[in-house]
C-alpha cells in the first residue's frame, strides 16, 4: 500500500504543479491583457485631457483677446476724455483771458472818460465819482 500512496501522492503532486502551471500561465495571460487594457484606459484618458487643456487654452486665449480689446478701448476713452479735459481749461484760460481784457479796455474807457471830464471841467477831487478816483489813483 505504500506504493500506492506514493504513486498516488506523486500523481497528485503533479496534477497540483499542472495546475499551478496553468493558473500561472492564466494569471500572466490576465496581465498581458489587464496591463494592455490599463494601457488603453491611460492613454483615453491622457487624450480626454489633452482635449480639456485644449479647450481650456482656447478659451483663456478668448477671454485675453476680449480683455485686450477692453483695455484698448478703455485707453481711448481716457485719451479721449484728457483731450475734453485740457480743452475745457484752454477754454478757461481763454475765457479768463478775454473777460481780463474786456475789463482792462472797460477801465481804459472809464479812466480816458474820467481824465477827458476833468479836462474839459475843472472840479474838485471831492466832487469826482468815487469810482473815478479809485481808477486814478490805480487801485
Amino acid at each position: 500500500m505504500p506504493a500506492k500512496k506514493a504513486v498516488m501522492a506523486q500523481k497528485e503532486s503533479a496534477t497540483e504543479e499542472n495546475r499551478q502551471a496553468s493558473s500561472f500561465a492564466d494569471s500572466s495571460t490576465t496581465g498581458a491583457t489587464g496591463t494592455a487594457t490599463d494601457i488603453e484606459r491611460v492613454c483615453e484618458l491622457l487624450q480626454t485631457f489633452m482635449s480639456e487643456q485644449r479647450s481650456k487654452d482656447e478659451s483663456i486665449q478668448r477671454e485675453m483677446a476680449r480683455q485686450e480689446q477692453r483695455w484698448r478701448s478703455l485707453q481711448h476713452q481716457f485719451g479721449l476724455l484728457q483731450r475734453e479735459v485740457q480743452k475745457g481749461q484752454f477754454m478757461a484760460e481763454t475765457s479768463d483771458t478775454r473777460e481780463e481784457e474786456q475789463e482792462r479796455q472797460t477801465q481804459t474807457r472809464i479812466l480816458r472818460s474820467s481824465q477827458s471830464a476833468v479836462l474839459t471841467q475843472p472840479q474838485q477831487p471831492e466832487q469826482l465819482p468815487a469810482q473815478m478816483l479809485k481808477l486814478l489813483n490805480g487801485q
